[in-house]
């Protein structure tokens, strides 16, 4: 089927005068029922009066409107467009939500979600649950940090006794009227005792959508070609049907962040009286869902200032977790963590200049050795943690994946971080141009290289600059400040502790900039424009 429906596209594409009239920013909504009609339905039974296990469920071809003149609102615009197509199809009072880079690798995730959906005990406030991401292309060492294991394996374990994770954007299943902006108690009859001109104003004017609304909690599943409406679904799938509505505001996926999941999770479900639960699998089952990885640094880079720039503009709008009283206090703290986690730019941007600074001068940045005991213990008992945390995630001790996250936890920092704070600094001050950016994310890289172990550099740009500037500039303070340190008999500070510890976790930077010379190195731009900023800071404060 796959392979057919390939073909298909081929020839639309080999058509001019189609290919001329159809973009991926400007075309028309079209909506198919690819599976599911009478015949193969009739081949979904075994002769026994059995469903056929192997047979294809219905399977649905959705594709919205878009015209270059109408904001399209990007992965939550999708999910809205998904949920309204689908009240017409099945209305199924849950909805499974997957990116578009992950598949099902067990089938027995469902029925545990709905194991808890339908537990009669937690049933009636229960929103969502969420699964882990977990991944099929991680590398032996991944070494951008791609498990994510510090959000799955550690602090949704965490939030999960808080009233639940944080909408993780995939990999979850969730209650339609809960995402429509019910409330918990009175979810069951949130819609069927509101007039039809109301709901028309806060959901728009299909029929059939309002009607799939009045039968919220049920089912009616659509099987066959002619019975999809295909007036009604290509008209709720058109670019211009939620305006003057509440879509994106009250209803559905809101749209005033990038990231929609946290924000929606946040404000549509918590703010409303809805819980979670995290279902972790236990470790001799299969993954539940798995999906792809960035392959390259440019890729994780640009992914992570995505995340960090939305959930700061979160954190500085007046939807600050911090400043709710719609949640409990221990919760908004959760939720303000990833708010201001782009914050940590600032003092790992400070430990990466002024230590440097001082040392190449002769100075000292930290206080006198009667301390230097107490703060190392700190910084040792910060690392020991972490490298529990780690072992205990992987059942063994792992101190490659303890580095690799040291690693790029301080990269991240300096350039995906760095970048959201100022992003969102000047969207605060309105020298942005546009909001936040949604920047997309290539998982169809060539991996060889992250495969080995190896950073590929490949495609980095301007977001790549600080960190290289930084490192060039912690290594000129270490063979300066150790040339003059020796030259005067000077002792060991913990300046130098510190300039050391840099420079082993940024030597993958080191090596792509002057030692590699394929192509995957880091570009020639990027590291000329590095040599230049250090020489004129060392020129000022050298």
């Amino acid at each position: 089927m796959y392979e057919t429906f390939k073909e298909g596209v081929r020839e639309v594409m080999s058509d001019a005068a189609l290919s001329q009239s159809w973009t991926k920013a400007d075309h028309d909504a079209h909506v198919e029922i690819i599976t599911g009609d009478e015949q193969d339905s009739s081949n979904s039974n075994s002769g026994d009066g059995e469903e056929d296990e192997d047979a294809m469920p219905l399977l649905v071809y959705v594709s919205r409107e878009k015209r270059r003149s109408s904001a399209h609102h990007f992965k939550a615009g999708a999910l809205n467009v998904l949920l309204r197509v689908s009240s017409l199809l099945s209305n199924s009072p849950y909805v499974m939500v997957l990116d578009c880079d992950m598949y099902c690798n067990s089938r027995s995730s469902i029925l545990e979600a709905m194991c808890f959906h339908l537990d009669g005990r937690r049933r009636a406030d229960l929103a969502f649950v969420q699964f882990p991401q977990m991944f099929h292309n991680l590398s032996s060492s991944d070494i951008y940090a791609n498990e994510l294991r510090s959000i799955f394996w550690t602090r949704w374990k965490g939030l999960d006794g808080l009233r639940g994770p944080i909408l993780s954007g995939t990999g979850f299943c969730a209650r339609r009227d809960a995402i429509y902006g019910a409330r918990p108690a009175s979810s069951q009859d949130q819609f069927s005792g509101v007039e039809v001109g109301e709901l028309k104003r806060r959901f728009g004017v299909s029929n059939g959508h309002i009607v799939s609304l009045r039968r919220s909690g049920t089912g009616s599943t659509i099987v066959a070609r002619d019975a999809l409406p295909q007036e009604d679904a290509e008209l709720v799938a058109s670019c211009a049907y939620e305006t003057g509505t509440e879509w994106g505001e009250q209803v559905g996926f809101l749209y005033q962040s990038v990231v929609e999941d946290y924000f929606t999770g946040y404000r549509q479900l918590y703010c409303r009286g809805w819980t979670s639960v995290y279902c972790f699998p236990a470790a001799a089952s299969r993954p539940p869902f798995l999906g792809s990885v960035p392959t390259n640094l440019n890729d994780a880079l640009v992914q992570n200032k995505r995340w960090m720039s939305g959930m700061l503009a979160v954190g500085l709008s007046r939807h600050c977790p911090l400043a709710s009283a719609a949640i409990c206090v221990p919760q908004s703290m959760g939720f303000a963590y990833y708010a201001f986690m782009a914050l940590y730019a600032f003092p790992v941007l400070c430990y990466a200049t002024v230590p440097q600074l001082c040392f190449l001068r002769g100075g000292t940045s930290f206080p006198e050795a009667a301390s230097t005991l107490w703060f190392a213990a700190v910084f040792a008992s910060s690392s020991l943690q972490h490298l529990v945390e780690v072992s205990v995630a992987k059942r063994g001790l792992a101190l490659r994946t303890w580095w690799n996250e040291q690693r790029f936890w301080a990269l991240n920092a300096v350039t995906g971080q760095l970048f959201a704070c100022l992003g969102v600094a000047l969207n605060l001050v309105g020298a942005g141009g546009r909001a936040v950016d949604f920047d997309l994310t290539s998982k169809a890289s060539d991996d060889r290289l992250y495969r080995n172990g190896v950073f590929d550099f490949a495609g980095c740009t301007t977001l790549l600059l600080p960190a290289t500037t930084l490192c060039l500039l912690n290594a000129a303070a270490l063979v300066g400040g150790v040339w003059k340190m020796v030259g005067r008999g000077g002792s060991v500070s913990g300046e130098l502790f510190l300039l050391c510890y840099v420079a082993a976790l940024s030597y993958p930077l080191l090596q792509g900039m002057f030692l590699r010379r394929d192509p995957a190195r880091v570009p020639a731009p990027i590291t000329a424009m590095s040599v230049a900023m250090v020489a004129a800071l060392l020129s000022l404060f050298g």
